[in-house]
């Protein structure tokens, strides 16, 4: 049976000093537990009637030794109505309202064209960011080893804590390990992803909730458009070499080899015929590099020609 001479103190408690949370529950539910309700809830005036008259009857549950005396001038409906009047005004609008569960709160990390971004982590974890990348990580990151990748391609060596898992989100895929290094490309601008796993073992799942499992040496690719899935074995350490510099891009289309140079070198790439970006490729160049070497090369692989006007360079030529 409900103690009502505590819910009693509970209400005094709270005109006087206020109630912690769990005090406040105990009172709703209370609430929640009575089946006795008018079917006319009462008007602003009688609200605060009824008010007086609901202390007036707890009281008086406990300060008269024998049955409850019914006070002359109420019903016997006083009661059920009083309980009705401690949701109306009590819960409502005496009581303060019931904090919304903390939402995480994110900081935003970014990379401008160009540079390369290294940071250390609290648990001992480092990331690096390429240039043009940007990423959100939790605010209490201690208790919530959570990123998500903005845009761009970034690298986590993940420090080992069993009781922590960390997560990387991407626009289309949840990465999550124990204690691994990996690379993450997903670009916004690009159909497809790519996770390479360099040590360790990550768990990759996608928008139709597939799961993979990855090992070193491994990578998978979503292509948004399609929504397919799969995975290839790579040399991960060429996927993650340009964190020093040295860019390695094997069999990647001219739309992501423009992708990468418009981040390293600032430049805006535009085709002429845009049939010409699915042409496959494979690069390696340095970074330090001009980037009209670059595009040298690519005009003895595919035959293209270039146009540079301030930032902005033109390729032209035919579909491969």
């Amino acid at each position: 049976m409900l103690n009502h001479r505590y819910i009693r103190f509970l209400l005094q408690q709270h005109q006087q000093e206020g109630l912690s949370q769990e005090e406040e529950l105990f009172l709703e539910q209370w609430y929640q537990s009575l089946d006795t309700i008018p079917a006319d809830m009462p008007g602003q005036e009688e609200r605060s009637v009824l008010k007086d008259a609901s202390w007036q009857q707890l009281a008086a549950l406990y300060e008269q030794p024998g049955p409850v005396k019914q006070l002359s001038r109420w019903p016997r409906y006083v009661w059920p109505a009083a309980a009705i009047l401690l949701l109306l005004i009590g819960l409502k609008w005496l009581l303060p309202s019931s904090p919304a569960p903390a939402q995480p709160s994110w900081v935003a990390l970014e990379c401008p064209a160009g540079k390369r971004l290294k940071m250390a982590l609290p648990d001992g974890s480092i990331i690096w960011l390429n240039s043009g990348s940007s990423l959100r990580y939790n605010t209490s990151f201690n208790r919530q080893r959570e990123f998500i990748v903005n845009n761009g391609e970034i690298f986590f060596e993940v420090a080992k804590d069993a009781d922590h898992p960390f997560v990387v989100h991407t626009q289309n895929l949840a990465v999550q390990v124990l204690g691994t290094s990996f690379n993450v490309a997903a670009y916004t601008c690009l159909v497809k992803e790519k996770i390479t796993v360099t040590s360790g073992n990550v768990q990759v799942t996608d928008p139709q909730q597939r799961k993979v499992m990855l090992g070193a040496g491994q990578e998978v690719v979503y292509n948004s458009r399609l929504a397919t899935l799969a995975t290839q074995t790579v040399n991960a350490a060429q996927s993650n070499s340009w964190r020093n510099g040295d860019i390695y891009l094997t069999n990647v289309s001219l739309e992501e080899l423009a992708v990468k140079l418009e981040n390293i070198y600032g430049y805006r790439i535009i085709f002429s015929n845009d049939k010409m970006k699915q042409c496959i490729n494979s690069l390696h160049f340095n970074d330090k590099e001009p980037i009209t070497k670059v595009l040298d090369l690519l005009k003895l692989i595919d035959n293209i020609t270039y146009t540079v006007r301030n930032k902005e360079i033109v390729i032209s030529g035919q579909p491969c």
